[in-house]
């Protein structure tokens, strides 16, 4: 067997996504703790929205919750088809909140914006996750290293 088509393979191909899935949902599970152990105002509520401490640290712990169980559900792969939309859209509602970050991500054509945002390079990642979430969302039913995939598959007949 050649090197092509090794890594092209169908079991390569059902890893890749296993890895993809996994990587993103993890994103989102530690983004949710460290939201909850901060208790910090979510970065699109603070820039947006002038709310006080306590609002803030139920706002970061109630996001940080969800984001945990929605991040902890894509790692396994239980209800993907509720839980992988809701990942693309927390993910892309982040690439959203910092757009001019991830078209000038050094400032060099757009200006007057939050400069929090362009201390660094940092936030153009944003769009590749978001791409890969949709990718997910795609390729869902190929994703077959699943755990819901896998009870379907042990519920369905003989």
């Amino acid at each position: 067997m050649n090197l092509d088509r090794s890594i092209t393979s169908p079991t390569a191909q059902r890893l890749s996504l296993l890895l993809l899935r996994a990587t993103t949902g993890f994103l989102l599970v530690w983004s949710g703790l460290n939201k909850l152990v901060t208790a910090s105002t979510p970065f699109a509520v603070h820039r947006h929205l002038e709310v006080d401490a306590t609002t803030g640290a139920v706002l970061g712990v109630a996001t940080g919750g969800a984001q945990l169980v929605i991040g902890a559900l894509c790692v396994i792969g239980l209800w993907r088809r509720a839980a992988l939309p809701l990942q693309a859209l927390i993910n892309g509602f982040t690439a959203a909140s910092v757009w001019w970050a991830i078209i000038d991500p050094w400032r060099w054509y757009i200006t007057g914006v939050d400069r929090i945002v362009f201390n660094s390079a940092v936030f153009y990642p944003t769009s590749i996750t978001f791409a890969a979430c949709v990718l997910l969302i795609v390729f869902r039913r190929q994703d077959t290293l699943a755990v819901d995939r896998l009870l379907s598959v042990e519920r369905a007949p003989a």
